[in-house]
């Protein structure tokens, strides 16, 4: 019997590239080189001893554990799924952290480098036309979770920390898992629901990754013969072994398939010469990658990813008959979606153009043009077939297109070659349904890819070479390798252990701008910038050289190329290191207010990501000086679009004022237009200490919140003026958010405010972009940039995942007249019905006016 469910994956599909896998070598598929498999991270006693925390939310039926066996601290991943024509679900995982510690093989039972992410029941069922929930692993990351930002060397999402509340899928030369979850199919039981995951490599491979079922059934229940059932055939992959290895990875000196660190900075940029297209590897004058040094690899490229790496070398459209490579990115990435790889070709034999008898009757599809496309007889080798992709081997193919012979197709465990043309099915009990015809057409081999116009061959690792470590991974587009199981739980795992396999450099904090190499000239990129870096205004930078080329290739700075104010720009294509001007301290959790040594002197601030009790970090103002505090409190959970936890004012604010004459007094509060989605608050206090000390606010009810506390010395107690304003955005173009308009009298006057947005629908984050004091917008600063806030920095209130919060504070001494508290908001991704840049989020703005003694 053939496997029923087929045609449903591959509709599930159709969106991504498909990889398809078949290899010679035939390997053990599970390391153990201890006495101990407990002590193996990824052997099935250590998973058996993982343990899983039970689901948070109604409704959740799945869930996914990310599981790092390697040596170094990795950053989990996940996109954005979405049914079609329905909003991206983001998600986050339980421990609140994308961070996976490194597996600690001298304490086992340390699961920190495990994370636990719950299926959303969005992402349940057919999601044809959508997208399918993508989850994979980063290397190599510089990174900043309070900012949310991240740039790594491989699995990189436009900058993120938190690639699924951006709705970013993954980039190139990672290997990923794709999944379809929780799916009920026509004439099978009510309560059989099954879940269809596959390891894609078919643009390369950063990471040994492999899908462990925890649970659900040995065998397909509703067809014990079913050959694609994941439980039958885990391991899909050689834990422990790595594709990155000298062995494992094509590496001649002019077909290398490896991505080696320097490789990221030699990515040019044609539309800014010299420049790199990524550039987020450090390097020093000579190209030699540093902070830390190094040149390893990082990943293995697939015959489809060598063309797509750093971007698609040819573009719909090219000519395949002029431009070899055209051709080679048609023939091994199916690139071009105008040509008809699978078209039914006409035979001349009454069937109506239905089928193929012979591979040569598919080169009337395309013009003549052979793409190396199959006549694929699924009904066996006496029957019609259609045209169809094939992939390719770099060594012999015999093995694996043993037509009649005896290469089982599976399981994945014992053989690399699964699923190839006419293998036997050990599962089958009827000699007639032992043969596998339907899976994929016989392979072909790389010698066979020549570009006819200079007899060229293509560059080609093979399909088998891939599959020696991935053996049942997606390698090529037309790749069977789905599996489904009915697990309630899945583990993916990521390896090598790290023990004297290839390196993986280690994470580690975004790095400060004053500190990269000489050659990236810091010093006067930081003096040739039009605004105050060393006051408010800039944040990040993005650290840039460039190459001289030629035989002395020399990597430099003009010490004036790189950007002064970046902003919210997030992108993995920012052509450089993304950088701090003035970095945070050590440890931080929250952004304190910038300060000024006559208006505001001294700043604290607190975050959590969820509780009752919000307490700042210390600062030790002198007795007697005024404070001010900030609360902001977004409600980050919602069911049927109802906040869980309403969002109420404080019920108490404590610490470094007394509890009677001086006590911290609320001075104002705003809310969005329905109050229980956020709140912020202004409070004042006098200060009765002048040792260290803390604030704590006593919340009313368990949600993320900050708090930002100024001491301002020269407040004389009486707050002018204040203006607040609050709105809703959906489906619009990016809105500036604003506080409204407030008219101050006297020659000195403080302006403190903050603005927060709170997600209404389960899309991604929306998140702040810039303040319009930089000259950006002068109907905003009315051309006086001192009438305008200062930015304390990008913050991002916690509640990742669907519903999210976002909060900026900022001050500024303002002179009489009007004032304005304005903000610009973006959001990351379009919405998917519209296509429009806007986001369904509430927000609210406050700002007050304190006057200051002269």
């Amino acid at each position: 019997m053939q496997l029923r469910r087929l045609t449903h994956v591959a509709a599930m599909f159709l969106a991504f590239a498909f990889p398809w896998s078949l290899s010679m070598s035939v390997q053990t598929a599970q390391a153990q080189d201890v006495a101990d498999p407990a002590l193996v991270c990824g052997s099935d006693a250590y998973l058996a001893n993982v343990p899983v925390p039970p689901p948070q939310g109604s409704g959740i039926k799945r869930q996914v554990q990310l599981i790092n066996c390697s040596d170094q601290v990795l950053l989990g991943a996940a996109n954005a799924a979405r049914a079609k024509d329905e909003p991206a679900w983001p998600v986050f995982p339980q421990e609140g952290t994308w961070e996976m510690q490194r597996f600690n093989p001298n304490n086992p039972t340390d699961y920190s480098n495990v994370l636990t992410i719950d299926i959303p029941p969005q992402w349940y069922g057919q999601h044809v036309g959508g997208n399918t929930g993508n989850f994979w692993a980063r290397t190599g990351c510089r990174y900043d979770e309070v900012a949310n930002r991240a740039v790594c060397e491989t699995g990189g999402c436009s900058s993120q920390y938190d690639c699924s509340s951006a709705n970013v899928s993954p980039p190139n030369a990672t290997s990923i898992v794709e999944w379809t979850f929780y799916q009920h199919f026509d004439n099978t039981p009510p309560d059989l629901f099954i879940d269809s995951p596959d390891i894609s490599a078919v643009n390369g491979a950063n990471l040994t990754i492999d899908v462990s079922p925890r649970g659900g059934d040995a065998l397909d229940p509703l067809n014990p013969e079913d050959f694609h059932w994941l439980n039958w055939n885990y391991p899909l992959t050689v834990h422990g072994a790595d594709l990155r290895e000298p062995a494992n990875c094509q590496t001649s000196p002019t077909n290398s398939f490896k991505i080696f660190r320097a490789d990221i900075d030699k990515t040019i940029n044609l539309s800014l010469p010299g420049y790199p297209l990524l550039g987020y590897v450090i390097v020093d004058g000579n190209g030699a990658p540093t902070m830390p040094p190094g040149n390893f690899s990082l990943a293995c490229l697939s015959n489809c990813g060598k063309y797509k790496f750093p971007l698609e070398v040819a573009k719909p459209g090219c000519n395949p008959k002029t431009d070899p490579n055209c051709y080679f990115w048609d023939v091994f990435c199916a690139g071009d979606e105008s040509i008809n790889y699978g078209a039914k070709c006409r035979t001349g034999k009454g069937d109506n153009g239905t089928s193929c008898d012979t591979d040569a009757d598919c080169l009337k599809c395309n013009g003549g043009v052979d793409y190396h496309v199959a006549c694929f007889k699924k009904s066996g080798p006496s029957k019609p077939g259609t045209c169809e992709l094939r992939g390719f081997f770099n060594g012999t193919v015999s093995a694996c297109n043993g037509i009649m012979g005896d290469q089982p197709t599976g399981p994945a465990s014992k053989i690399a070659c699964t699923n190839t043309y006419g293998s036997i099915n050990p599962l089958a009990k009827n000699p007639a349904d032992k043969y596998d015809w339907a899976d994929q057409p016989i392979v072909g081999k790389c010698t066979d890819v020549v570009f006819v116009g200079t007899g060229k061959t293509g560059a080609c690792i093979g399909e088998d070479t891939l599959h020696k470590i991935l053996h049942g991974a997606y390698t090529w587009p037309n790749d069977p390798q789905v599996y489904q199981s009915d697990a309630p739980v899945y583990r993916i795992v990521f390896s090598p252990e790290g023990r004297g396999k290839a390196n993986i450099t280690a994470a580690q904090a975004l790095p400060a701008c004053d500190n990269l190499p000489l050659n990236y000239k810091p010093a006067e990129n930081r003096s040739s910038c039009s605004i105050s870096i060393n006051g408010q205004n800039a944040f990040f930078s993005i650290g840039k050289v460039r190459n001289q080329g030629g035989s002395g290739e020399k990597w430099y700075s003009t010490g004036k190329d790189w950007p002064c104010f970046p902003g919210s720009q997030r992108s993995d294509t920012v052509e450089g290191i993304l950088c701090y001007w003035n970095p945070p301290p050590a440890n931080y959790n929250c952004l304190a207010p910038k300060t000024d040594s006559t208006y505001v002197t001294k700043s604290t601030c607190g975050r959590i990501d969820s509780g009752m009790s919000l307490v700042s970090g210390s600062i030790t103002p002198n007795s007697g000086d005024p404070l001010f505090a900030e609360v902001s409190i977004p409600c980050t959970m919602y069911t049927n679009g109802k906040c869980e936890n309403p969002v109420s004012l404080p019920t108490s604010v404590s610490g470094c004022v007394p509890s009677g004459m001086g006590a911290w007094t609320l001075i104002a509060s705003a809310t969005p237009v329905n109050s229980e989605q956020g709140v912020i608050a202004w409070y004042k206090g006098t200060s009765n200490t002048s040792v260290a000390c803390t604030v704590t606010v006593t919340m009313a009810s368990s949600n993320p919140a900050e708090v930002k506390v100024y001491d301002v010395p020269k407040f004389n107690g009486t707050v002018e003026t204040m203006s607040s304003a609050s709105g809703i955005y959906t489906n619009g173009p990016a809105p500036t958010v604003s506080a409204g308009v407030a008219t101050t009298r006297f020659s000195s006057d403080l302006q403190l405010g903050a603005l927060l947005q709170v997600n209404l629908a389960p899309t991604p984050v929306t998140y702040w972009q810039n303040w319009l004091s930089n000259g950006q917008n002068l109907l905003v600063c009315l051309g006086n940039n001192t009438n305008c806030p200062r930015d304390d920095g990008p913050d991002f209130l916690p509640g990742h995942g669907p519903y999210s919060g976002n909060s900026q504070e900022g001050h500024n001494q303002v002179t009489p007249g009007m004032q304005y508290f304005h903000r610009d908001a973006d959001v990351v991704a379009p919405d998917p019905k519209t296509m429009a840049p806007g986001s369904s989020f509430s927000w609210v703005g406050l700002a007050i006016y304190p006057e200051l003694n002269q």
